[in-house]
């Protein structure tokens, strides 16, 4: 929306001189529960003049930054969540990547999903970061809101009302604390005018969440654990009956007022049972995107998605809190939502990066529009782009005699959120290293970490030439792990393949969970050895087959290569665009000391040599 305009409109508004719900043009897609005589007669007369401000009895309290549509009848949400600010400054990455979308979409409102801070200690270091945080919309005059997250008061000082005050200082915030005899801070909701500000067109809902089951229910419930996710993760708590009850008798006041449902946008940042229930069956559904953790629902489920689908004028809501989904799935004609993150401060993926847009339309309010503007905009391609591809040749892809790529570091799981981490790998071509002495990647580790997460090593190497797998049914490589004399084990390792972008996840058979068969063979040799990767998919001595000093060929079946969360396979119409190798070492005498990799091919049959 054009900033002159909102300035005007709130100018407008100011004098009394919007109006707010005029009748119907269309009802939602459930039929409106009829209104008793009593309530037909305590509602309202309709305001139909578009120069009348809204009655002092209406349903909702008017935000200081009226919203509306633009002239162009649209109307833009950004949506961010969990940003971890940890101190009275975001990370660099945050603020850039902040600053980036915001530039990008040029949105009307900007939500926080939650976990916007990571329990802060005192006021003033919160003001900082929440400063730091909504600075460009700030200077932008942009309005934007925020629900509160599990870690927002975590361990804080400051009470979720204080920090409320602090939010409302702000002079474009429009979040409400809303009604103190309802669990939580922060239930509201903000009405969307019509472009003309004659009428409410579509509505923004805000929920707390909660943080977590109390000791008690945890008790009480235990150990039931999380079976309707299959993940053991379901301490985090929902949102009550009472908070229900709220939302269900102000969306019907607000239909009184307005003689017709109003379309809305839900947000809060701990996701429901349902969102789990809608990716199960998403393949007969409406879907995009990425489910790479468990779903943290809470182990109750009060019923919130029942009530919004009885209700019908809830078109999408939007979660945070699982930072590595970012899918989206039409269940019941109601879009769940995850939106990623753009911080590296709690746990990430780097190719995920990013924040969820919703752009509605005044012509059609109740068919709202998703997606997710990622921070690197190749990631938003269209993966059939990558279909015009011819198939692979069979045989070698990187031969680094003759080619010398630049290799991409990553950090812990494929993460490149930990700089410290990254540092400490080597990745680097040298002659003399590889098969018959021609030059070969070492991929090193400086360092010996105490955890296995800061002792993790990863690369992904492009190929010279991208192409479809086709009839391709193994990765084969030549490994020295002789290390100049110290010899090399793994405590764990795996290789895999880049699809599409080299930027996203890479499928490998560490995400299988289960064994795997490879094969060895000798340098010198001629019979290839079976071996087996341990129960994660991953080998090396951790998995019961260790390759301590090894030197020859190895062969990876490319069927158990799977991507992370969704564990799709392969097919013969992924683009292979390249190689990925990870893994962490056995011991920390074998630091410093690299795995030589060569003539790294894709066959056919691993046995066959040409």
């Amino acid at each position: 929306m054009n900033r002159i305009l909102r300035i005007f409109t709130a100018v407008l508004l100011c004098a009394g001189l919007l109006a707010s719900c005029q009748a119907p043009e269309h009802a939602g897609s459930h039929t409106a529960e009829p209104a008793s005589a009593e309530e037909k007669e305590a509602v309202p007369a309709q305001q139909t003049d578009p120069s009348a401000a809204p009655a002092a009895d209406s349903p909702w309290t008017e935000p200081r930054h009226p919203l509306r549509f633009g002239e162009d009848g649209e109307f833009h949400i950004l949506v961010f969540s969990d940003i971890h600010g940890a101190g009275p400054k975001l990370s660099t990455l945050a603020k850039t990547n902040i600053a980036l979308l915001v530039e990008r979409e040029d949105p009307d409102l900007v939500l926080f999903d939650g976990d916007n801070t990571w329990g802060l200690r005192d006021e003033a270091t919160l003001r900082s970061c929440v400063a730091d945080m909504t600075e460009i919309l700030e200077e932008r005059q942009i309005p934007w809101a925020h629900v509160y997250g599990n870690h927002d008061a975590e361990g804080s000082i400051v009470p979720k009302a204080d920090q409320q005050k602090i939010y409302e200082s702000f002079d474009w915030c429009v979040s409400q604390s809303g009604d103190p005899s309802l669990p939580g801070v922060g239930n509201y909701v903000l009405p969307v005018y019509s472009s003309d500000g004659s009428r409410v067109r579509f509505n923004v809902w805000a929920l707390d969440s909660g943080q977590y089951l109390t000791t008690a229910e945890r008790a009480s419930l235990e150990p039931v654990g999380g079976i309707f996710q299959g993940y053991a993760n379901s301490i985090y708590d929902y949102i009550k009956p009472s908070q229900i009850a709220w939302y269900r008798e102000t969306s019907q006041a607000m239909e009184r007022y307005a003689g017709e449902k109003i379309p809305g946008l839900m947000a809060f940042h701990i996701p429901l049972q349902e969102t789990f229930t809608a990716w199960v069956n998403r393949e007969a559904l409406e879907h995009t995107g990425e489910k790479r953790e468990a779903v943290c629902a809470s182990e109750v489920n009060s019923g919130l998605f029942a009530a919004l689908y009885e209700r019908g004028d809830i078109k999408a809501v939007v979660n945070g809190h699982d930072h590595v989904n970012d899918y989206m799935v039409n269940y019941g004609g109601i879009k769940l939502c995850y939106c990623s993150t753009v911080s590296e401060t709690g746990y990430c993926d780097m190719d995920m990066l990013g924040a969820r847009v919703f752009v509605i339309r005044e012509d059609d309010p109740a068919d709202v529009e998703t997606y997710i503007s990622y921070v690197d905009e190749s990631r938003m391609k269209d993966p059939a782009e990558f279909l015009e591809a011819d198939p692979l040749t069979p045989g070698v892809v990187l031969d680094f005699e003759e080619y010398r790529p630049e290799i991409e570091k990553c950090g812990w799981d494929n993460n490149y959120n930990d700089n410290a981490l990254v540092g400490k790998i080597t990745a680097e071509i040298a002659d003399g290293h590889g098969l018959d002495g021609s030059a070969a990647l070492g991929v090193g580790r400086l360092n010996f970490g105490e955890s296995n997460e800061a002792n993790n090593t990863e690369v992904k190497i492009p190929l010279e030439t991208s192409g479809l797998l086709g009839e391709i049914a193994y990765l084969r490589v030549w490994m020295d792990l002789t290390g100049d004399g110290t010899p090399i084990d793994f405590r764990k390792a795996c290789f895999g393949l880049v699809a599409n972008e080299m930027n996203l996840m890479p499928y490998r058979t560490d995400d299988l969970d289960s064994p795997s068969p490879f094969w060895y063979l000798p340098e010198g040799g001629s019979e290839w050895r079976r071996m087996s990767h341990g129960s994660d998919g991953c080998f090396g001595a951790a998995e019961n087959s260790s390759v301590r000093g090894f030197k020859g060929w190895f062969a990876f079946p490319v069927e158990n290569m799977l991507r992370r969360g969704t564990l799709e396979q392969l097919t013969d119409t992924s683009c292979v665009t390249g190689v990925y190798f990870y893994y962490c070492l056995s011991s920390a005498e074998m630091k410093g000391h690299p795995v030589w990799l060569d003539n790294i091919s894709l066959v056919r049959d691993y046995r066959t040599f040409n």
